[in-house]
């Protein structure tokens, strides 16, 4: 699942990117999850932002991943240019995630 794509998508999409975690949760269907923010939804147009940048509340979507016990890779997705370069991007995104899932507390 890319939630960045689902965000891009917006309302087009049919349900909004914690619906459809907890949908293909509950049938076990996620084993990797693309972690990426975006601007805005379509047809607005959009533009790939931060982890912590973007329209969706990124927490939110931690929290549903792991409500379904979701047991998988959770990925950054199209890195930010960022002084430091490509590693400097990944690590701040990795570290991001990280800190999302030491806060979200486990619901099982």
């Amino acid at each position: 699942l890319c939630v960045g794509c689902w965000l891009e998508g917006g309302p087009l999409m049919g349900k909004d990117v914690i619906e459809t975690i907890r949908d293909f949760g509950a049938m076990n269907r996620l084993f990797k999850v693309h972690f990426r923010n975006v601007s805005a939804p379509l047809p607005a147009g959009f533009a790939e932002t931060y982890l912590d940048d973007g329209y969706m509340d990124m927490a939110q979507a931690m929290r549903a991943l792991v409500e379904v016990g979701f047991d998988g890779a959770v990925i950054s997705d199209h890195g930010q240019e960022m002084v430091g370069g490509r590693w400097a991007s990944e690590g701040y995104a990795i570290g991001y995630i990280k800190a999302l899932i030491a806060a979200t507390p486990s619901s099982r």
